[in-house]
């Protein structure tokens, strides 16, 4: 052979130059360089698309849904004080999860922008398009590390990456997540949650142990924002499952479902320190979610129940990422047959959710090892962040709710959007269909999302649009004989004609009694079991000064709930009224038993001990107390001084009444009983002077009362 026969020319070296890399190697043309300016175009695009459907949103109210309880009633997030920032970071001040994060978050937002609700809406939608390209960024690693595990080119990963963070961004169903300002702790648990994903596939590809580290900072970051996110460490499973990390553990002996045991327990073991961190949160967050009246009874509904509810909602949830149309705030349980049966297509839905899911990972099991990984990745990652809300432990009143597919939409959509790509890949002549459905879908999902943020613009649109939904309504259906009837209750959504009902006592000025009573009413005739209707209705005939209906609702309320602070009060001041002083003094005792501290009781009971019971001791030491409650309300001094006065007391009295008129020298009112104090100490040429004080400063005296004085000093002289 020529000894100058090129090098290249050898067969030996020439074969062994192609000698084929480890797919987990290989980086092109598996990866092909995407220009860096598409990703960023892709992800401004998606972002715009997002932003447009979220804009009527900046124009929203606060609602009377829990935004009170988590903002403009929550005296902690009010003021950033070392024991509020103590209270907020270590205890449940919500009395309905621990979310310190979340609340802290709130409180920010109020310290620079008060009780105005946009900036809240602001930043909800600041995270929200922050998740969204998260989403990106997640979509866009998975797709990059298939590509590395063995799952063979895949091309347009930006584009399929867009294509997932378009979906999660205006996706109609999470409108609840956003719009919502109560549900901030839904937009910022996901926020920490992506990071944590990101950086696990980042650990699984690079083995970096710092990225392991930040796994689990941003994990706890997570469950610091909502406790729902201890679910994390199965989806990292999900995760494994799909970039094939059982392969990286040695399979031994031929027995295959051993080895897979194993490998599975390989898996466990190494989320060790998650599975543990996901108890310590998940025992605290039921504790004081149980405590504070958030997890329902079990006895309410039997096992058998519940178990229809599972089902029904694994599918519901799946039926409304496809067809997100009949949304509500609030979906009520079923009503249960007069047998105490659940309507027929709960008893199928189990057996529907189980067909549906292993005939889908049957027939991508058939078609092989890839697709198969990617569905039960999808399906995973979807049941992984969606079991501990399918109700079979009931998590609140309703049966579902929108805002819990936030994040478990992440998975399918991913695995949807993969297949889409594998049917296009293997299907050319249909790429312009499959592409023109996609477009469709996606235009869909955007006009639906934008709809849907205008029903949460207040408290008003919000509750109207699940009333309309789910009405209330009494059917009566007459014998043949028409001698009898039997009447049919369908209660509809108690909580939507209630909270509509305060919303048009309380939130509007000037009040609207009518459409407020009409809520009320419409429970009432639905045989409501909540005492706060009656209330509200007593409430409501005594500003109509219908006293008599007034008491009877009151006392309807207290037969269903004694424990009442608010209604014991009504019903106090409505005795009051009629002149009843001493049941209005048992109401009054009664809510002393339940909040010992209320000022307006103190004032109500004072004035009734003062005025009606002429029992001015007692008065004394009510007036005592809301002095002390707040010691620069000049009424507070003018009663006790009056009260004093006629116990005879007239030093303290008029020590009293110089308070007052230091306060206001014009207080024609405190004017009169100085007079009067004077009277009685015989000083009347004073007196006289102080009775014309107050005259002059608009206080009508009583008939004659000035030429009695008069009298009264000509006769002393």
């Amino acid at each position: 052979m020529n000894s100058k026969t090129p090098k290249y020319n050898n067969p030996a070296k020439k074969t062994a130059t192609k000698t084929a890399k480890p797919a987990s190697q290989v980086k092109a043309p598996l990866l092909p360089d995407y220009p860096p300016w598409l990703n960023y175009a892709l992800l401004g695009g998606v972002l715009l698309v997002t932003f447009w459907c979220y804009h009527y949103t900046l124009d929203n109210h606060f609602t009377n849904w829990d935004d009170g309880l988590y903002i403009y009633e929550n005296s902690f997030i009010k003021n950033l004080s070392s024991n509020n920032l103590k209270m907020i970071l270590f205890k449940d001040i919500t009395q309905n999860y621990y979310h310190p994060i979340t609340m802290l978050s709130l409180a920010l937002n109020w310290h620079f922008s008060g009780a105005d609700p946009h900036a809240y809406y602001v930043t909800e939608i600041i995270i929200h398009l922050l998740n969204t390209i998260l989403v990106f960024v997640l979509a866009f690693s998975l797709l990059t590390a298939m590509v590395k595990k063995g799952y063979g080119k895949i091309k347009g990963i930006p584009y399929l990456a867009g294509l997932c963070a378009l979906w999660h961004g205006v996706h109609p169903m999470h409108v609840e997540s956003v719009s919502w300002i109560a549900e901030r702790k839904d937009v910022l648990y996901l926020f920490f949650y992506l990071i944590g994903l990101i950086m696990y596939i980042r650990y699984v590809m690079e083995g970096k142990k710092t990225d392991y580290v930040w796994v689990v900072l941003f994990f706890i970051l997570s469950l610091f924002s909502k406790p729902l996110a201890v679910v994390f460490p199965l989806s990292l499973l999900a995760i494994d499952v799909l970039l094939k990390r059982d392969k990286v553990f040695k399979q031994t002996g031929e027995n295959k479902i051993k080895n897979l045991i194993m490998v599975l327990w390989k898996l466990l073991i190494n989320k060790i320190l998650f599975f543990v961190i996901s108890l310590f949160f998940g025992y605290i967050a039921y504790k004081w979610a149980n405590e504070g009246g958030s997890i329902t009874s079990f006895q309410v509904f039997t096992l058998t129940q519940r178990i229809m509810f599972v089902g029904y909602n694994y599918l519901m949830y799946l039926i409304k990422l496809f067809v997100p149309v009949h949304l509500s705030s609030y979906y009520p349980y079923p009503e249960l047959s007069d047998s105490n049966l659940l309507p027929l297509y709960f008893y199928a839905a189990p057996f529907a959710a189980i067909a549906v899911t292993l005939g889908l990972l049957y027939l991508a099991y058939k078609k092989g090892e890839n697709y198969f990984r990617v569905a039960l990745f999808g399906f995973g990652f979807y049941f992984f962040n969606v079991m501990f809300i399918l109700q079979f432990v009931s998590a609140g009143p309703a049966i579902m709710a929108d805002r819990y597919s936030y994040a478990s939409y992440l998975g399918f959509t991913f695995m949807l959007v993969y297949f889409v790509y594998v049917l296009i890949d293997k299907f050319p002549a249909f790429k312009n269909a499959v592409i023109i459905v996609v477009a469709v879908f996606s235009c869909m999902l955007a006009y639906l999302c934008e709809a849907r943020t205008y029903v949460w613009h207040n408290t008003e649109t919000l509750w109207k649009d699940v009333i309309v939904k789910y009405p209330a309504k009494v059917d009566t259906t007459f014998t043949a004989n028409h001698s009898e009837y039997v009447i049919h209750v369908h209660p509809g959504v108690e909580t939507a004609y209630k909270n509509l009902g305060n919303y048009y006592v309380q939130d509007i000025n000037p009040p609207d009694y009518d459409s407020a009573y009409m809520n009320y009413e419409m429970l009432e005739e639905t045989k409501s079991k909540d005492a706060g209707v009656y209330s509200n209705l007593g409430n409501i005939w005594a500003i109509r000064n219908n006293v008599k209906k007034s008491l009877e609702e009151y006392t309807k309320s207290l037969s269903l709930n004694n424990k009442s602070f608010d209604t014991y009060l009504d019903r106090g001041i409505t005795y009051s009224r009629l002149g009843q002083d001493s049941l209005a003094l048992q109401d009054y005792n009664h809510a002393y038993k339940l909040d010992s501290n209320n000022q307006r009781l103190f004032e109500m009971r004072g004035y009734l001990q003062l005025n009606g019971l002429k029992n001015y001791p007692a008065a004394i030491a009510d007036f005592n107390h809301l002095i002390t409650i707040d010691p620069a309300n000049p009424d507070y001094y003018k009663n006790r001084g009056l009260a004093e006065l006629n116990s005879g007391n007239i030093k303290q009295a008029m020590d009293d009444f110089n308070k007052v008129i230091n306060a206001n020298p014009k207080d024609g009112e405190c004017l009169y009983y100085f007079s009067f104090a004077y009277k009685m100490l015989k000083s009347y040429p004073t007196a006289i002077e102080y009775a014309q004080r107050a005259q002059q400063n608009g206080y009508k005296l009583p008939g004659g009362y000035i030429e009695l004085l008069q009298k009264s000093q000509k006769d002393g002289d």
